[in-house]
């Protein structure tokens, strides 16, 4: 086992002792097991996969890095969330603002933006949908 550190600018998403953890990144998605290779390596939006000796963990992560040592993994990312902590509800409201504002915008920056927001409720969507299963 070895520790997983996944910090965004809120708050520390989880600190815990794990057996794995798979994340999505620019050069496609990696598992990280016990004493893997040291690397340093960008982040993109998705779904952090970590398993521990009590069971699966998900997470929704946004861009950021990962530092592998032999002993520890910590994640940076621009967002992130447990989906133990996701309100469907409230992901389903913010997708349906984010489409209704795509449909409205003629600002660039604006679409941006609410393009943004929609691609992170389609992955907490998934993430609920996931964890029901």
């Amino acid at each position: 086992m070895f520790n997983l550190t996944v910090i965004s600018p809120e708050k520390k998403i989880l600190e815990t002792d794990i057996l794995s953890v798979t994340i999505p990144t620019n050069e496609g998605e990696i598992t990280v097991l016990p004493k893997h290779m040291e690397m340093f390596s960008l982040v993109k939006p998705g779904e952090i996969t970590v398993r521990t000796a009590t069971g699966n963990i998900f997470l929704a992560g946004g861009r950021g890095f990962v530092n592998v040592t032999r002993e520890k993994v910590t994640l940076l990312l621009s967002y992130g969330v447990n989906s133990d902590e996701i309100d469907e509800e409230k992901i389903k409201e913010a997708k349906k603002k984010a489409e209704e504002m795509l449909k409205n915008q003629t600002d660039e920056k604006a679409t941006a933006l609410a393009q943004a927001n929609l691609a992170r409720s389609l992955l907490e969507l998934r993430l609920v949908q996931k964890r029901r299963k």
